[in-house]
């Protein structure tokens, strides 16, 4: 996969979560959902975790994604729910 391809899974991984805010997957449910490789998705899921976009609960193929509401004040700066 080549860094564009895998950013612009980023992307789909990130309005996935925005337009499902409350799932909560496994890596193989999401791979399902969008019709992606599992071995191509699970760099990405760990970029989105480090950038704090996303949550990652427990560990090994088990493990389950969940969003990270961003919270948007007056200034409209973004600052992300970090639990």
């Amino acid at each position: 996969m080549t860094e564009e391809e895998a950013w612009l899974l980023q992307m789909e991984c990130t309005r996935f979560f925005q337009n499902n805010p409350y799932s909560m997957e496994t890596a193989e449910g999401i791979s399902l959902r969008l019709g992606r490789k599992v071995e191509h998705l699970s760099p990405v899921l760990g970029r989105l975790v480090m950038l704090s976009i996303l949550e990652k609960v427990g560990n090994g193929s088990r493990s389950i994604y969940r969003y990270i509401e961003p919270n948007f004040n007056g200034d409209m700066d973004v600052q992300w729910n970090i639990h």
